[in-house]
């Protein structure tokens, strides 16, 4: 298993030992070639045909025309979702990017690929259901990966060993789309908790929500849709299982910290979403209550304090997550956009604009820190849309920040959603948050 170190960088690609990948991005307007632009690209210089490749595409698109595309170029072996913006090395960041593909070529990920159609009808059942599928469809090699856990179990501790095991999963959602007027949501903690049934709650994740454009969701005219085996999905999960000889890190991290300002949910509607109770009290009125100012006052900048201090859902080890809420018509409860359960602590936290726009390079510094200063091969990247009010062209300002980096592939896309896993805490859909998984050159027995 011992071969000379061969690591190469150029254009945003990585030539390594045991992965390669390749990156392409075209602002074609036309769909279609757009899609064939991308994707010849990202392959022209692999070694051969892609193990996995992962398309984003702009919302506005049609669908069918990308999916003909791609399907010219790569077959049918490839997943991709809609997005609101995206970046990469292939291009860095562009507001006018069409549609962005990533190719891996190793034979140390396998790769298991599932569809949960039509999932908000019952997300628990429909994840549980695609999680089984995924694992089943994923073909291992049983001699290599039995061979790099049997020489992983001679060389590590088992201290090591524990805290990155040899799988992980890739969840890409349905988000929040807008329907007859009415805002519907994508279920996303629901259909997590489903993966986390069938798999158990220590299964690394990552992933996000196909979305439409920010600016169209505000408009009343959002949708989205979802790519697997050479199809086009709407209303849909895609769940990858992936089998991993490689090292790998995943990680949640947003621009808030902490304050000293706690509410209990004593009180919830049925659907976990509407707050009616915030420590035994009117949810608007205790809120105000905390930051200092009249209900009146709050409710006049509720939307622009949602970004600005919003609520944040405190884990087991003191993280607190974001958990944006708004005040519904009647003045005096807040609607979650993300599911909650009676008794949990929220933090009202407090806008970091540093802290933010360092979010990805933050991301980064850590996972190079991680493996003792070895750079990742390989960046995926889950950015949420609702950052930008809060910074002009932040899309840029925080690529720029992370500029020191720019030799390790990053692809990344913007969402309404984003799903990741930490080595502390269980996969969530997270809000105001960057996830990422980060791919290393490197065996886990090494």
């Amino acid at each position: 298993m011992q071969h000379e170190r061969r690591d190469v960088r150029i254009r945003g690609e990585m030539m390594g030992e045991y992965i390669t990948v390749g990156m392409g991005a075209s602002r074609n307007k036309d769909a279609r070639q757009a899609a064939i632009e991308a994707a010849t690209q990202a392959v022209k210089d692999l070694p051969k045909a892609p193990t996995c490749s992962l398309v984003f595409a702009r919302a506005d698109l049609d669908p069918d025309a990308v999916c003909a595309g791609i399907n010219s170029v790569l077959g049918k072996n490839w997943i991709g979702v809609s997005s609101d913006k995206q970046f990469n090395n292939a291009n860095g960041y562009h507001p006018d990017t069409s549609v962005s593909v990533l190719s891996i070529c190793t034979d140390y990920l396998h790769f298991g690929v599932s569809i949960a159609e039509n999932y908000r009808r019952n997300p628990e059942k429909s994840a549980q259901k695609a999680a089984r599928e995924a694992i089943a469809r994923c073909k291992a090699d049983k001699f290599v990966d039995s061979y790099i856990q049997f020489t992983r179990a001679k060389k590590k501790d088992y201290g090591c060993i524990i805290r990155t095991p040899p799988y992980f999963m890739l969840a890409f959602l349905t988000g929040a789309k807008i329907k007859n007027g009415k805002v519907v949501p994508g279920h996303e903690a629901e259909f997590l908790n489903g993966i986390l049934n069938e798999t158990g709650p220590h299964i690394p994740m990552f992933g996000g929500s196909a979305s439409s454009s920010f600016e169209d969701y505000f408009k009343g005219k959002a949708d989205n849709f979802q790519f697997a085996y050479g199809k086009v999905y709407r209303d849909s999960a895609i769940l990858v299982f992936v089998v991993s000889d490689l090292v790998f890190y995943t990680q949640v991290k947003h621009g808030y910290d902490a304050s000293k300002l706690f509410a209990a949910v004593t009180k919830l509607d049925k659907s976990g979403y509407d707050i009616l109770e915030l420590n035994g009290r009117e949810p608007i009125a205790e809120v105000a209550r905390l930051l200092g100012m009249r209900k009146k006052e709050y409710l006049k900048k509720a939307e622009d304090l949602s970004l600005r201090r919003p609520l944040g859902l405190v884990q087991v080890e003191g993280t607190a997550y974001v958990k944006e809420a708004l005040p519904n018509p009647d003045g005096k409860t807040l609607h979650s956009t993300f599911k909650l359960y009676p008794n949990s602590i929220l933090n009202v936290l407090e806008f970091n604009k540093e802290k933010t726009l360092n979010t990805i390079k933050t991301c980064l510094t850590e996972a190079i820190a991680e493996q003792h200063g070895t750079k990742p091969a390989l960046g995926l990247f889950c950015v949420c849309s609702g950052r930008r009010p809060l910074i002009k062209n932040i899309e840029s300002k925080e690529l720029n920040a992370a500029k020191k980096f720019r030799k390790i592939p990053l692809f990344g896309f913007y969402s309404f959603s984003e799903v990741g896993s930490t080595k502390k805490t269980s996969a969530q859909s997270h809000s105001q948050t960057v996830t990422s998984l980060l791919i290393y050159d490197k065996l886990l027995s090494d």
